[in-house]
């Protein structure tokens, strides 16, 4: 089964080919000999993106608290409750709580208006630089078929020899007198 397998396989290919061997009669290959392979050079420039971060060093103030202001409001609506009377005494309180706020938030505000501490803060950005690099591109050979020297250009490089194709037609007829 598999020798028949490799049987097909050969027909097919060469029935396949037969129409190319058709068209070219004449036409074959042949192996030339390497004189000289040199690598052809292309310049790449390409961005690079980096972050890049620092500490920064800051005075900053303290934040302040709400404490302050929420014992101001408490103690000044319990001397606000004890003063008013009646009606009077909702007003007495709620007043009285609003004023303790607003000296709990002057006093709060006075103490740290001062009061400042050295910190720290990580600062990133992203910088974009550039990079080159050369890659080969391809070579030019330079290559010796039967005494004459020929160039061409390949993208790879080549080995001692290379493959070159031959195509024999006859010349257009000069008639001899």
């Amino acid at each position: 089964m598999k020798n028949l397998n490799i049987v097909l396989l050969t027909a097919s290919l060469a029935l396949v080919c037969m129409p190319v061997w058709a068209g070219h009669p004449s036409a074959g290959y042949d192996r030339a000999k390497v004189v000289r392979s040199t690598p052809l050079y292309q310049t790449v420039r390409y961005p690079v993106d980096e972050q890049v971060c620092w500490d920064e060093q800051r005075w900053r103030p303290h934040r302040p608290s709400a404490a302050p202001i929420v014992v101001g409001a408490i103690v000044g609506g319990v001397v606000g409750n004890q003063i008013g009377r009646g009606d009077g005494r909702v007003v007495a309180t709620v007043a009285g709580a609003a004023i303790g706020g607003v000296v709990g938030h002057h006093a709060t505000r006075e103490r740290y208006r001062r009061d400042t501490y050295r910190g720290s803060r990580t600062q990133c950005e992203v910088q974009r630089t550039w990079h080159t690099e050369q890659h080969i591109a391809g070579w030019d050979v330079t290559y010796r078929y039967r005494g004459a020297v020929y160039q061409t250009r390949m993208p790879e490089k080549p080995g001692k020899h290379i493959l070159v194709r031959v195509n024999v037609a006859p010349a257009r007829y000069i008639a001899r007198r």
